[in-house]
């Protein structure tokens, strides 16, 4: 098999889909307190060189060459930002570089539109933001009430983090980037993770859980891929027609 390189890349993907915006990150919707959305998280680091013991990496990396540990699929995943005294090319930062240069828009049938890689993505491997209007819980709640028997983009994170629930609502809906096409499945190839740069608000991640062959479909488990979500199943079939799929698709608990 001929290997190619699949590398970051400034985001210039766009929809061909009528009436969505591209967003290359998270805007602030209806319920989300613009104080907390600007506000920052984390106040940088002040290494030279390598980043892997400090305040940003809280005691051990995040990434190896650039591929998220396993043990840091469960979070708070903080990653160096413009505060930082490192450099640019610090390994500390991975999701800020942009998405995967090979992704690609098809339609899967039934599903509608699915997201595809065009290169073999590497275990670990950065591929793109979920990225939508960051939206409060009730509205997240009014949305998808109201579009019960239509195709529902709401995706509701909870962060479990000692003894706190932090909960995030992205609707890629009308304003979306690349990351809105990445289909359900009950047998993911991607991790969903939250990982934050410089705002309190995270950003919803999809990492490789394993390669992902060349013309692979990309997807993630819509229960909120974080290993510790509470979720139980919609009325909705689910069509990811892997080996042990539930039936149904994945509903959150909002």
């Amino acid at each position: 098999m001929v290997s190619m390189e699949v590398t970051a890349c400034a985001d210039k993907y766009e929809h061909t889909v009528p009436n969505v915006m591209y967003v290359v990150n998270n805007i602030p919707g209806p319920g989300v307190d613009i104080e907390d959305f600007e506000s920052e998280y984390s106040l940088g680091c002040s290494c030279v060189v390598k980043c892997s013991d400090c305040s940003c990496t809280r005691g051990s990396p995040n990434y190896i060459n650039g591929r998220i540990l396993d043990e840091k699929l469960t979070g708070p995943i903080i990653e160096c930002n413009s505060h930082c005294t490192c450099r640019e090319n610090c390994g500390n930062r991975v999701i800020q570089n942009g998405p995967l240069d090979c992704l690609t828009v098809s339609g899967v049938g039934e599903k509608g539109l699915g997201l595809f890689t065009t290169k073999l993505i590497k275990k670990g491997q950065f591929i793109c933001e979920y990225a939508g209007e960051a939206i409060g819980i009730e509205e997240a709640r009014r949305r998808v009430e109201a579009n019960k028997t239509g195709m529902n983009y709401v995706l509701v994170v909870s962060e479990h983090i000692g003894d706190r629930i932090i909960v995030t609502c992205i609707d890629p809906e009308y304003f979306g980037n690349i990351g809105r096409y990445s289909n359900h499945s009950c047998e993911p190839n991607v991790n969903l993770v939250p990982v934050r740069v410089e705002g309190v608000v995270p950003r919803l991640c999809l990492f490789a859980s394993r390669d992902i062959e060349i013309n692979e479909e990309i997807t993630f488990n819509y229960a909120g891929g974080v290993a510790n979500s509470v979720h139980d199943f919609s009325d909705t079939l689910c069509l990811c027609g892997s080996n042990n799929c539930f039936g149904y698709l994945p509903h959150s608990s909002i």
